[in-house]
């Protein structure tokens, strides 16, 4: 059996289409998890949104 020794990072904001250079926006909020990473040592498995309500989204981002 493999072992992964995944994480997990959920983000939660409101939905818009504010670039991800504004601060407090989704875009902007993955942005800068993404780019935390270690590219050397920490890999992006998958991704999913998933609509909370009418305004509000939480990104899951699986990364080992």
């Amino acid at each position: 059996m493999a072992v992964y020794n995944a994480n997990v990072k959920v983000i939660i904001n409101d939905l818009s289409v504010k670039a991800d250079d504004e601060s407090g926006s989704l875009a902007n909020d993955i942005k800068t998890f993404v780019n935390s990473l270690d590219s050397g040592t920490q890999t992006i498995i998958s991704t999913d949104a998933v609509k909370l309500d009418a305004t509000r989204v939480a990104y899951i981002i699986l990364y080992t």
